[in-house]
């Protein structure tokens, strides 16, 4: 691979990490409407798959070890999908009933 093309997937993975980083600080500024969290929750997998094609093609030609920046990337948008989840589909603990006791023996 020419360093030229090289450079373009380094950028093109720069970006798509910016993308991303933009988007978790986003969630992590605070309340904001569930219209523009669900917008930039849909651009999420675009995010990864831009990523991941740069990455594969970076990583196929040689034998250096690309793994602490994949695993750094996945780890960063694996903890913003999960965000994303929490706010979109929160988990809803099912009502106690008042007549239930804990069993003694």
């Amino acid at each position: 691979m020419d360093a030229e093309h090289r450079a373009r997937l380094s950028k093109q993975r720069r970006v798509a990490r910016g993308m991303l980083t933009r988007i978790q600080s986003f969630l992590e500024a605070g309340e904001q409407k569930i219209n523009d969290i669900q917008v930039r929750f849909n651009k999420l997998q675009d995010i990864f798959n831009r990523y991941d094609t740069a990455q594969s093609e970076l990583e196929l030609p040689d034998d250096t070890d690309h793994t602490s920046d994949r695993e750094d990337f996945e780890n960063q948008y694996y903890k913003v999908e999960a965000k994303f989840n929490e706010i979109l589909h929160p988990v809803v603990e099912p009502p106690r009933s008042r007549h239930s006791s804990p069993r003694s023996s």
